[in-house]
């Protein structure tokens, strides 16, 4: 029986944020660990896909819209922006062919039961499509059709790189935020699901991360450097 998932979304590529996130995680007690979805996306995408793939106990994986277009090397051809392709061409080949297996052979969606809330839907963007955002202010005729087939009375679900936790068209609709890329927030975000729903934000060595995010020959690294050190830049 699970009582506390740590529910860490979108790391994209970051491993300092990860790690920092990994270890309060186990501070706090978190007996689950659930990736939902971008892991490697980023600047570091061999190293996190390293870290993830050897975690051990209990540990579930959702495939995010990122992680199919990186271990498939998406290009403008299949209709990603021009700086995003180089992106996913870039990390696609950084990783090993046993990563990029790994990201494609994951869930759109896993339904674990936790101690006092039942079965709870983990998916990356809405219970129908891993690129159709829910947001904190989605109205709830756009949120109806997105869950009216889901049976679980809580969704929990990222893409958009903002924490949230409301109630709208009868479900519990959880963002944990994002790990790597955080939008409105200073730390890496993730959430602790459990009979209390905690949205969390953990604070690391912003500088070092960036500095190492520099050098890690990633296109548009010098954007994804000031992102981390809390200036504006658009993610995927």
């Amino acid at each position: 029986m699970l009582t506390r998932v740590a529910a860490l979304y979108d790391i994209h590529g970051n491993l300092a944020a990860l790690d920092a996130v990994l270890q309060e995680a186990e501070r706090v007690g978190a007996d689950a660990l659930l990736f939902g979805g971008d892991l490697a996306f980023g600047p570091q995408p061999r190293q996190v896909m390293e870290r993830v793939m050897s975690l051990e106990g209990r540990v579930y994986f959702v495939r995010g819209n990122t992680d199919r277009e990186v271990a498939e090397r998406h290009g403008v051809e299949q209709g990603v922006q021009g700086w995003i392709a180089e992106v996913n061409a870039w990390c696609h080949d950084q990783l090993t062919p046993d990563q990029r297996a790994f990201l494609l052979r994951q869930k759109a969606q896993v339904t674990p039961h936790v101690e006092g809330l039942g079965d709870v839907l983990f998916v990356h963007g809405s219970p129908r499509n891993d690129e159709e955002p829910i947001r904190r202010d989605t109205p709830e005729a756009e949120i109806l059709p997105m869950v009216d087939h889901v049976s679980e009375p809580m969704i929990v679900c990222g893409h958009t790189h903002i924490q949230f936790d409301r109630i709208v068209a009868g479900k519990r609709i959880v963002n944990p935020g994002s790990v790597g890329l955080p939008s409105a927030a200073r730390g890496a975000c993730w959430a602790l699901i459990g009979t209390e729903i905690e949205l969390r934000e953990t604070l690391y060595d912003f500088e070092r991360a960036a500095a190492e995010i520099r050098k890690s020959g990633v296109p548009m690294a010098g954007e994804f450097a000031d992102h981390i050190l809390n200036l504006s830049v658009s993610g995927p």
